[in-house]
């Protein structure tokens, strides 16, 4: 059952507006650079395992040294870990509102 809150005032609504803001451009940018360590990793796990995932992973990405496609698919993945960044967000959001 639902508790019956007060609404929140408008000055705390604004700040948690804010930090919300400000946590999804940190998860953001935390999730970009995740990802920029991780393909840089893809070599490393093709010699581990003997397998040529990673290096089509990478030429893919690489879009035959097409810049505009490269821009693209740089531009997707950005959007993606944005994307990914609000969900996380609106999750961790949810369960701090049950713990209260």
């Amino acid at each position: 059952m639902p508790e019956n809150r007060p609404p929140p005032t408008s000055s705390g609504s604004l700040w948690r507006t804010v930090l919300k803001t400000l946590c999804t451009v940190g998860l953001t940018a935390l999730l970009i650079s995740l990802l920029r360590e991780g393909l840089s990793l893809l070599p490393w796990v093709d010699r581990q395992t003997g397998q040529h995932i990673g290096a089509s992973v990478l030429q893919v990405l690489a879009a035959d040294g097409n810049a505009s496609q490269q821009q693209m698919i740089a531009a997707g993945l950005m959007v993606l870990c944005f994307l990914l960044a609000i969900v996380l967000v609106r999750w961790g959001e949810r369960l701090l509102d049950r713990r209260h």
